[in-house]
């Protein structure tokens, strides 16, 4: 007996390792199969974060991100406003894969599958997406180990666009609810990093600490065309946020002032032949009223 219990429990381990699903479906309940701790992406791509779930019964699966406990798909059914978001589930299968559009960096960051069950069981992944305008090839983003409380966000809009030898100014709010702040916040352009005694020069760096919001603040002086190009903004506790900025050249702006100077002069130059018209006309039709 004693040799029949050992030959059964190694049978037992056998099929858990060689058939998962019906280990699985033998022993009932839903159970998320083994997926990929982390994936990564370049910025633009479109990601596919899997989610594998065996013997799920009526229960229903959900994706949500860590980073603002948002609801993005529920069954086949999408919460998300962002129409990027969609769950991919072909008939009869057990994958519930959630895909991701046109990648932004901001959708980097933590994920979860998570099955309605008792008790409910979840499955973490990472996704991290790589700024397309980096040429490190060994470059990864930044972001919690565990979860994903720290929030970076540029200020202002995504894209800026400015004239040549003004200057550019850039915020970045980092919140960090729970977790200590940045011992330093790193700006880059493109994979360069900002420096005071940068080669480029005209570089102004500040930041204010609060105890749970750090702000830095990027200035660069009489900007050209070659400062054009993406910023990003990185605190060493994780996150990245960025910005485009496009600086159009003064010839452009010059062009630009000489079709409205030369349209203006083409109005005004039809205005007055309008109106030398109007007095020619309306001096013939007094005239003709005082000889009647």
């Amino acid at each position: 007996m004693k040799c029949f219990g050992l030959h059964y429990t190694w049978l037992s381990i056998a099929l858990a390792i060689l058939l998962p699903d019906w280990t699985s479906s033998w022993f009932g309940g839903p159970v998320i199969m083994d997926s990929p701790v982390n994936l990564t992406v370049v910025e633009g791509e479109q990601a596919f974060l899997p989610c594998r779930v065996v013997n799920l019964g009526d229960k229903s699966v959900t994706w949500m991100r860590r980073k603002n406990l948002h609801i993005l798909t529920a069954g086949m059914q999408t919460y998300s406003p962002d129409d990027r978001f969609k769950v991919l589930h072909p008939p009869g299968s057990e994958e519930w894969t959630l895909a991701i559009k046109y990648t932004h960096l901001d959708d980097g960051g933590w994920y979860e599958c998570q099955v309605n069950s008792d008790p409910k069981i979840t499955r973490p992944i990472l996704l991290l997406v790589k700024d397309k305008s980096l040429n490190d090839p060994f470059y990864e983003p930044e972001y919690e180990l565990v979860d994903n409380r720290t929030q970076v966000q540029m200020e202002g809009p995504s894209e800026r666009y400015m004239q040549q030898s003004s200057i550019l100014s850039l915020v970045c709010s980092i919140r960090h609810k729970d977790v200590q702040g940045p011992d330093q916040v790193m700006w880059f352009h493109g994979a360069v990093r900002l420096h005071y005694d940068s080669p480029r020069g005209g570089i102004a760096l500040q930041t204010e600490k609060t105890i749970d919001r750090t702000v830095s603040r990027l200035r660069l002086s009489n900007v050209t065309s070659e400062d054009s190009g993406r910023y990003s903004c990185r605190p060493d506790i994780g996150g990245i946020s960025s910005v485009s900025v496009h600086v159009q050249s003064s010839q452009h702006h010059a062009a630009v002032q000489h079709n409205t100077q030369s349209s203006g002069v083409t109005n005004g130059s039809k205005s007055s032949v309008a109106l030398q018209f109007f007095l020619l006309t309306s001096g013939h039709a007094v005239l003709i009223s005082h000889f009647r």
